[in-house]
């Protein structure tokens, strides 16, 4: 569901733009944050599973972080922007909005090339500068925007129309991974006037549609809401023949597709939507191929089915097999150990000390469970989650072997999903995994929620399976590599933004090899290491010193502070707690506070 939030109303008047929005226009009017709820409601009671607001500039919509904050109650949310108005306060603001919902928050800034006078020739002067800054406010704040391009290519506008060449944007974004999202021309209102004007014979007839799935077109499934009425799509709020109604229901009726734009979308492939590849089921490419990857259900439904036959019928060489130190194992049930599919021993390195709580994510069978529950003792407690019946029915009955063995019970196993764990917020000390986060097509959502559940100075202990390059989407068609690991991991330059851009501090990797090497692809299994801060409320200077023993002549810690060896340099109270803690803890000379009368407030250039 699109809602058109500023109308056309927007700070930029861009030569391409198919509604012709701009400064002074006013076709379509500001939507009310209580005209949306309402239609937010409504579009909640007919199972929408996501939300994009569009317009004009949506950050000119003075209710913006309210209207978002409506929507992340109700699914994944997008938003579609210049970036000009985007600063590092904006970006901050809507992280915390995003941070306290179990939806994600997307964003779509739009350039039109990577060169800045190209784009200031399209979108106006100085708005290459203002939209790189907006995308470098959202970095900071720990997104990764997609950035939206036009293909140029036909109509003579550019030298070069290559997507790569924004590759060179990468570092200077300081993003991990830039996201491309390519456009066509859609050659109506301003656009038809700077390219040119859509020719007779674009048009789609019946023949078009022969052994063509209407599925496929985005009008099939989504509707727009403006200040008029609801439309079939955003091209077409110009097109009174577009009209849909004023209700969601009656808005779902079925259009004749009369627009010259519908040939757009039918010869390109084009979906307003964000084509992520595990969001949408048809991708087109380049020449015209058609592509179908599975959506974000569909590999939770297929990674469920495939570990469900695991559980029943043991698999050898699924997924890289772990192997553990004997003496860890025997208190466990062999039949447990036949069914243990992981790519690493993270319990068995996560220095885990009794009378912990410790929580394993993808527990399977139970196995790293059933030594953690060793480590921590009768006083402590360990918690297993898996979303697949099979694998919970197979721990559980080990659960009461195991107990018997131990002479405790201090295991429970647990229906879950690692990207909605359901446990209260800082309830464990430990969470450790092994090769079940690349099976999720929400990692950054599950590391939220790991830094959710973790007390503060508690750790993660991840083993799992990053790639040296991004995985090709012909890859991630096959549910099998789905089920062996393959086709959901990230890069590892990817996993380590993630976890250090939502809190973590002391990253280590314990372990690290080469899995296996698939279609050029480098597969490598990993064992990281991590703990969470919270910034307390009363940090302060008060006279406090760390000194480095060495033996590098000089560190940094992760909020960019420098310690040369055998030099004392002055601490905050929240830096001085996290140095004598580990993993830095014996790294560093801690001297107490000089002056407890002198307390100089911390600020956010200290952490």
């Amino acid at each position: 569901m699109w809602f058109q939030v500023t109308g056309t109303h927007c700070n930029l008047q861009c030569a391409h733009c198919f509604i012709s929005c701009g400064p002074k226009s006013n076709t379509h009017d500001i939507l009310g944050l209580d005209v949306i709820r309402r239609y937010l409601n409504e579009a909640s009671t007919l199972g929408v599973k996501e939300f994009y607001f569009t317009g004009g500039e949506p950050f000119l919509h003075p209710e913006i972080a309210d209207i978002l904050k409506e929507a992340l109650k109700l699914g994944t949310t997008t938003i579609l922007s210049n970036g000009t108005l985007i600063t590092k306060e904006v970006a901050q603001r809507l992280f915390q909005i995003s941070s306290q919902s179990k939806y994600k928050l997307e964003f779509r800034v739009s350039l039109e090339s990577y060169r800045e006078a190209e784009n200031d020739l399209i979108r106006g002067k100085g708005s290459f500068k203002k939209a790189l800054s907006g995308i470098q406010a959202l970095a900071c704040a720990g997104f990764n925007p997609i950035i939206t391009i036009t293909d140029w290519s036909k109509y003579g506008k550019f030298t070069k129309e290559m997507a790569e060449e924004f590759q060179s944007l990468e570092r200077f974004l300081n993003i991990p991974q830039l996201r491309l999202k390519k456009l066509p021309l859609v050659l109506l209102g301003r656009c038809a006037e700077f390219a040119r004007p859509y020719y007779e014979s674009e048009r789609v007839t019946e023949k078009c549609f022969d052994n063509f799935s209407m599925d496929n077109l985005q009008c099939a499934t989504s509707r727009i809401v403006t200040s008029k009425g609801i439309f079939v799509c955003p091209l077409l709020i110009d097109d009174q023949k577009a009209w849909m109604g004023w209700g969601l229901k009656e808005a779902l009726g079925p259009y004749t597709m009369e627009s010259p734009a519908c040939y757009t979308c039918r010869t390109s492939g084009l979906t307003c939507k964000n084509d992520d590849s595990l969001s949408y089921e048809t991708h087109t490419f380049q020449g015209g191929k058609e592509l179908k990857i599975l959506a974000k259900d569909t590999v939770r439904k297929s990674v469920n089915e495939f570990y469900a036959a695991a559980a029943m019928q043991p698999q050898k060489e699924l997924c890289c097999p772990s192997s553990y130190n004997p003496a860890d194992l025997s208190h466990i049930p062999h039949e447990v150990l036949n069914i243990s599919y992981g790519c690493g021993s993270p319990v068995t390195l996560a220095n885990i000390d009794p009378g912990e709580s410790v929580l394993d994510l993808g527990s399977g069978g139970g196995v790293d469970c059933f030594i953690a529950a060793k480590m921590v003792g009768e006083g402590g407690c360990v918690i297993g989650i898996d979303m697949t019946d099979e694998m919970l029915v197979n721990a559980n009955a080990a659960r009461g072997i195991v107990a018997r063995n131990l002479g405790f019970d201090n295991i429970r196993f647990m229906k879950g999903f690692l990207e909605e764990i359901p446990l209260a917020d800082e309830c464990v000390d430990v969470v450790t995994s092994n090769c079940v986060i690349n099976l999720s097509t929400q990692k950054e959502k599950v590391f939220q929620e790991i830094f959710r559940v973790l007390r503060n100075g508690g750790r993660f202990v991840i083993s799992d399976i990053v790639s040296d390059k991004e995985v090709p989407l012909s890859m991630k068609q096959d549910k099998k590599l789905w089920g062996e690991c393959i086709s959901g991991a990230v890069t590892e330059k990817e996993f380590f933004h993630i976890t250090k851009k939502l809190g973590f501090y002391g990253l280590e990797v314990v372990n690290r090899y080469l899995y296996k090497e698939v279609e050029g692809v480098k597969f490598y299994s990993i064992t990281t290491r991590a703990y969470k801060y919270k910034k307390s409320k009363e940090c302060i200077y008060s006279g406090q010193y760390a000194i480095y023993n060495g033996p590098l002549s000089s560190v940094s810690d992760d909020d960019n502070h420098t310690y040369p060896v055998g030099i004392p340099i002055e601490i905050c109270t929240d830096t001085a707690w996290k140095l004598s803690k580990p993993p830095y803890k014996g790294m560093f000379i801690i001297s107490d506070m000089q002056n407890k009368d002198v307390k100089i407030s911390c600020g956010p250039q200290c952490c």
